[in-house]
């Protein structure tokens, strides 16, 4: 079990690896923009567009990772002030409802990637219309890996009740 664990943790290591190139790669697409326009007194919607892509692949590659590293907030202010059993009994609960929305926007997601492939849909925010099928398709990826981590998570607690020990 732990391999399997260990296993799911290095994928979501491997997407935050991916988000951080997006992050370089919307840098320098923005870098980019500002050039295009302050030096050379133009813009192309294609930049604008691409600018936007990466922004999303960031966000998109990095929930998994954030999860793994501990890294999203949590809302209860006395969590810490909780005996072990009891934080793994909020968490597993928390994971749960994780588990659930993940499963909505992943079994949702996938129709709706599938559709915009079908037509092969293209942005309409500008004259480029640039292809936005890519984009929908790392919805679903984005929160199976989400809902995959979650589970890895939700199995720890659930040790941790069981166990009362990490």
């Amino acid at each position: 079990m732990n391999r399997f664990l260990k296993c799911i943790d290095s994928v979501s290591r491997v997407s935050g690896t991916i988000a951080s190139w997006f992050v370089i790669f919307q840098m320098v697409v923005t870098v980019a923009i500002v050039i295009e326009r302050y030096f050379f007194q133009r813009g192309d919607d294609w930049s604008f567009e691409l600018a936007w892509m990466f922004y999303s692949m960031v966000f998109l590659f990095a929930f998994a990772y954030t999860l793994v590293e501990k890294g999203h907030v949590r809302v209860d202010p006395v969590f810490k002030l909780y005996p072990l059993r009891m934080r793994a009994v909020v968490s597993s609960i928390s994971y749960l409802f994780l588990l659930i929305v993940c499963c909505a926007l992943f079994f949702y997601g996938i129709p709706f990637a599938k559709t915009a492939w079908a037509i092969k849909e293209c942005s309409w925010h500008t004259t480029v219309g640039a292809p936005v099928y890519p984009i929908k398709t790392m919805i679903p990826i984005a929160f199976g890996l989400l809902g995959l981590q979650g589970i890895a998570e939700l199995i720890r607690s659930l040790s941790v009740v069981i166990k009362g020990k990490e």
